[in-house]
């Protein structure tokens, strides 16, 4: 059992009463699901709206903020990747698309507002938004890719049953 399944363990209190009987449990846990995936969304759109108005003091504060965001999001997907779930997309649907882009344009924001407001007369604002658009189709490209490879190994899992 790694460090990871411990605190999991205990965070999920699974031998305990904290969160009440089995339906109580499962109730529990979507009801932290749901929160959860408003404050992914939520949290970097404010941190990425705050940094215009408030300038050069917020980039360090907002910047921990989002590291303590995004920090519990990669162990979710470390933890769920451990018990064998693929965390590559099956398909692009709109709502997937659309929760993506309202998850990721945040930063991009927050990047461009962080830069902007620690030297707003720096003359190399071409390059930013020409590396932030670079990065972007870089991982919407290694995104399509494994998305593909996914449904590759999908198709053939599903030629051998």
């Amino acid at each position: 059992m790694t460090v990871l399944d411990r605190v999991v363990r205990w965070n999920l209190d699974l031998d305990g009463d904290l969160y009440g009987d089995e339906r109580e449990r499962y109730r529990w846990y979507e009801g932290i699901a749901f929160a959860s995936s408003l404050q992914w969304v939520l949290i970097p759109w404010a941190a990425a709206i705050m940094v215009w108005p408030l300038g050069k003091p917020s980039i360090l504060p907002l910047s921990i903020v989002l590291a303590a965001l995004y920090l519990p999001m990669c162990l979710c997907t470390a933890y769920v990747r451990g018990r064998r779930v693929d965390t590559t997309p099956r398909s692009w649907h709109a709502k997937r698309i659309a929760l993506t882009v309202l998850g990721s344009l945040p930063l991009a924001v927050f990047g461009l507002g962080a830069l902007y407001v620690h030297d707003p007369d720096s003359a190399t604002w071409f390059g930013r938004l020409f590396g932030a658009v670079l990065g972007a189709s870089i991982g919407i490209g290694a995104t399509i890719l494994e998305t593909r490879r996914r449904r590759r190994r999908d198709a053939l899992a599903g030629d051998e049953d």
